[in-house]
Formats: structure tokens, C-alpha cells, sequence
């Protein structure tokens, strides 16, 4: 006791009844494993409030939980739940706060087996969307007008009968190759996948693989991955025709077009030969009415043309010719004198500067110049002798002297 002296103990949360619950709801709700759930079950204790809200028991051989349907989702159900129904239903695990009560709010609800083969579907679905097999950019284009057309189904099927039938009427000249493959039991996906692989090596221009209509375990080899990943492996294009045309399948989704029914997908495939010529003479009309108004253009805008003066006198276009050209000959020659003006100017200044700077001026304020026997100017007392005959030229002539003495010496020039 005396070693717990001094320690305080720790504050305690006090809840009110329905904050705990809402507290355990919050905690419910954010718990991902838990929320939009699978769960399959026999319905119990079933009671439909004045056709609005549905509560029930779902329970198995071990256990069992609370489950509750609201008007907004149960009224999508094409069936009426009732009591000992085998079910398969996904929803979200919740508390209703007032009772305290944990419980199941189901979204979704279906029947037995037909509930298992669902949620196979959606699972693969899922995954095989997430993987990008349904992508539109995956998808290829069909051909316009196909010479050879592949087809997947049953040969005994009348299916097979109508869509030769559709295509023969549309274009009588097309080549069908057929196929044939199981399109029901266990054994159909194998069958369908390897005249997939067939087909895709006989150079078509499409493939279409379907089959009539039937029940969800009839047409459920469309939905296999099996066939789904050959679909999408497949070098030629691919049109999923199965069952009716509400029916949608695996295989519609990864199919490069999808057809509601395998005669829609013979409409789909090859156009009415009687529509393309109805369009061939349709856009002959076109061309021709085109041509006729191209020409008619061309007849209005020549009559214009012979309307102008220049059509109706052509020495108009030779009289402006000719005075262009007087007008250019005049610039011409103006530019041409005004050039030899300016040059001249230039040339005359310069010949002022060179006479300027030239010898004769030098001479002129007194100057003169002294040159040797062989004619070259003396700038030194080193370029003549003693003795020698030496030519003074100053500004009226040239007096010839001899030198007496050469001497050496600094002088200072002085202006």
C-alpha cells in the first residue's frame, strides 16, 4: 500500500449508453474488411413493414445476425424474400444504436446457386477490369466491309443458321469459315478458347463468337477467364454475340465490339450490299452535282475575267507596262546623278586635302627641297659628300649647287 502513495490514477472515459454505441457504430463503419460484404445465408423471421422496409434474420446451421433491407435497395429485388430462402446478399456490418443491436444492411440479394454464379461473375469482372483487359484503347477497329468472317458457336445451334443467313443476305459474295464449339457444360470453355486460337491463324478480318439465349448456367461459359483472355489475345476482331440483350458476359466486355444478339452481330459485321449501293449511287449524285457546280464556278468567274477592261482591250496592259517603265528609267536616272554628284563632291574634298599636305604648298611658305645626283630627296647629312653636286628645288625652279662642307650637328626647329 505505501509503495502506491503519490500516484494518481488514471482518468476513465465515462460513456452514456447510446455514445458507446455510436462510438462501436463509428468503429463498425470504418472497418474496411466488414463493410460491403458477401455474406450467404437462410432467411428467418421475415417481416416486409407495409411493402417499404425488410427485417429478417439471416442464419446458417451455427449461427446467425440480425439483417435489415430498406425500400431503397429492395425494391430493385425481382423476387420476394421469403422465410427458409437460401440467399446470397452483400451489404455493410452496422449497429442500430437505439436497441444496441449489431446487424447486417443489405444492398444487394439473391437466390441461391444463382447468388454463387453472381458473385463468381463480379469477382472476375472486378479483376479482369482492374487489369485492363477491358480497356477501350485495347480494342480494335472492324473492318468495313470483311471478305472473310470466322464464327464460334454450336453447329447444331440455330443461332449459327441465322447469322449465315444474315450475312449471306447482306453481301452474298462474303466467305464464312465456321468453328464449330461446345457452347454449354463443362467441357464448352475449352472448346470455345481452341476455335478462338483456330480461327486467329486463318488470317479473318473478324470473328464472331456467341451463341442463343438461355439460362445463367447455360450461358456461363462466356463468363470463364479462360475464354476472356483468349478473347483479348486474339489478333483478329472479336464480336461477342451470347444470348439476349440484356444479357452481358464477360466475354461482351472484353470483346473488341459487342452485338446484342449473334444476328445483331451479322448486321453489326457486314453492311446490306443494297445499302452500300444505295450509298455508291448516293455519293455519285453527290460527285456529280459537286462537279456541275465546280464548273458552273468556273464558267462565272471566266465571264467575269472577259468582262474587264484588260480581256476587252489587252494594250491596256502594255500602255501601264510602258509607263512603268518610263517612271523607272526617270528614277533611274535620277538616282544614277544624284550618285555621281555625291562622289564628286567626295572626290573633289579630298583632292583639296591632298594638295593641302602635297610639296608645292610646302614650298610656298619657304620651303624647299634637296636632292641628290641620282634624284633622291636628302634627309641627312649621311645621303651626300663633301663635294658633291646636290639640286635645291624650291617653289619657281631648281638651283643646282656643290656642297662645301658636311657637318653634324642638333638644331631646334623653330616656327
Amino acid at each position: 500500500m505505501n509503495g502506491n502513495k503519490g500516484k494518481e490514477k488514471p482518468e476513465r472515459n465515462i460513456y452514456c449508453v447510446s455514445d458507446l454505441n455510436l462510438y462501436v457504430k463509428s468503429l463498425l463503419m470504418n472497418e474496411d474488411e466488414i463493410q460491403d460484404v458477401w455474406v450467404k445465408g437462410e432467411i428467418s423471421n421475415f417481416k416486409h413493414y407495409k411493402g417499404k422496409h425488410m427485417y429478417f434474420v439471416l442464419k446458417d446451421d451455427k449461427s446467425e445476425i440480425n439483417s435489415a433491407m430498406f425500400r431503397s435497395h429492395n425494391k430493385k429485388l425481382d423476387f420476394e424474400p421469403e422465410e427458409g430462402m437460401e440467399v446470397l446478399c452483400r451489404g455493410d456490418v452496422g449497429l442500430y444504436v437505439p436497441r444496441g443491436q449489431y446487424q447486417l444492411v443489405i444492398k444487394e440479394m439473391m437466390v441461391g446457386g444463382i447468388g454463387k454464379l453472381y458473385l463468381a461473375y463480379e469477382q472476375l469482372k472486378k479483376r479482369l477490369s482492374e487489369e485492363g483487359l477491358f480497356s477501350e484503347e485495347h480494342k480494335k477497329e472492324l473492318p468495313f466491309l470483311p471478305r472473310k468472317v470466322g464464327i464460334v458457336t454450336s453447329e447444331e445451334g440455330a443461332g449459327l443458321r441465322d447469322m449465315i443467313k444474315i450475312l449471306k443476305q447482306r453481301y452474298e459474295n462474303i466467305d464464312i469459315v465456321i468453328a464449330p464449339a461446345l457452347v454449354q457444360g463443362k467441357m464448352a470453355a475449352d472448346s470455345i478458347v481452341a476455335s478462338i486460337k483456330l480461327l486467329d491463324k486463318k488470317n479473318l478480318d473478324v470473328i464472331i463468337i456467341g451463341r442463343g439465349g438461355g439460362s445463367i448456367e447455360d450461358l456461363w461459359s462466356f463468363n470463364e477467364e479462360k475464354v476472356a483472355r483468349a478473347v483479348y489475345k486474339a489478333k483478329t476482331p472479336i464480336v461477342s454475340a451470347v444470348g439476349h440483350e440484356t444479357d452481358f458476359l464477360i466475354s461482351d466486355f472484353v470483346a473488341d465490339k459487342r452485338a446484342p444478339t449473334p444476328t445483331g452481330a451479322a448486321e453489326l459485321v457486314v453492311p446490306k450490299k443494297s445499302e452500300l449501293e444505295q450509298i455508291l449511287k448516293q455519293q455519285e449524285r453527290r460527285s456529280v452535282t459537286a462537279m456541275r457546280n465546280i464548273v458552273r464556278e468556273c464558267r462565272e468567274r471566266l465571264d467575269n475575267l472577259k468582262g474587264r477592261p484588260v480581256f476587252r482591250d489587252p494594250k491596256i496592259l502594255l500602255e501601264d507596262g510602258y509607263q512603268r517603265l518610263d517612271d523607272n528609267q526617270n528614277k533611274l536616272n535620277l538616282n544614277v546623278k544624284r550618285y555621281m554628284e555625291d562622289h564628286r563632291q567626295i572626290l573633289k574634298s579630298q583632292r583639296e586635302r591632298l594638295t593641302a599636305l602635297g610639296p608645292l604648298q610646302t614650298m610656298e611658305r619657304g620651303y624647299s627641297i634637296v636632292m641628290d645626283k641620282n634624284g633622291e630627296v636628302v634627309t641627312s647629312v649621311e645621303d651626300v659628300q663633301k663635294e658633291e653636286l646636290i639640286d635645291i628645288n624650291v617653289k619657281d625652279g631648281d638651283i643646282e649647287a656643290e656642297t662645301k662642307e658636311v657637318k653634324r650637328c642638333q638644331k631646334d626647329l623653330k616656327m
